[in-house]
C-alpha cells in the first residue's frame, strides 16, 4: 500500500505550542481532516472508504493515516497529529486488512459509545 504525505494544498501547520490548547488542537485536526477528506474526493479518491482514519499504536501514542479509496490504486495518507508517528511496516499491510481493522475500530467506538450511553441513563434520577 503506497503511503503520501499531506498534500501542500491541504497542508497540516505546526501548532501553536507557546499557546497550546488541546481543545483547539483537536479542532484543528478535525477542520483538517474535512478539508484532506474534500481533497481526495476531488482527486478522485471517491470509494467508500475514503476520509476513514487508521490509527496505529506507536511508542507511548499512535500513528494516523487517512485512507483515500480507489479501489486497486488506493493509499494512505500519513496525518501528522499530535507527535506526528509513523507506523513501522505499515506499506506492507494489505488494503483489505487495513479495511478490517477500520471496521473493527469503528464497532469498538459503537461499544463505549452504547456503554457510555448506558451508564448515563442508569445515572439519572428516579421520579
Amino acid at each position: 500500500m503506497k503511503i503520501y504525505t499531506c498534500p501542500r494544498e491541504v497542508a497540516f501547520g505546526e501548532p501553536d505550542y507557546a499557546n497550546f490548547d488541546i481543545d483547539k488542537e483537536r479542532a484543528r485536526e478535525d477542520t483538517h481532516s474535512s478539508a484532506l477528506k474534500a481533497w481526495l474526493r476531488n482527486a478522485g479518491y471517491d470509494g467508500p472508504n475514503t476520509g476513514r482514519i487508521h490509527s496505529v499504536p506507536v511508542a507511548d501514542g499512535h500513528a494516523c493515516y487517512m485512507f483515500a479509496d480507489r479501489g486497486p490504486d488506493s493509499a494512505l495518507i500519513h496525518l501528522p497529529y499530535g507527535d506526528a508517528y509513523q507506523a513501522r511496516d505499515i506499506q506492507f499491510v494489505p488494503q483489505s486488512e487495513i479495511i478490517k481493522r477500520m471496521d473493527a475500530a469503528d464497532r469498538l467506538s459503537e461499544i463505549f459509545r452504547a456503554a457510555a450511553a448506558e451508564r448515563k441513563d442508569d445515572d439519572s434520577p428516579s421520579p
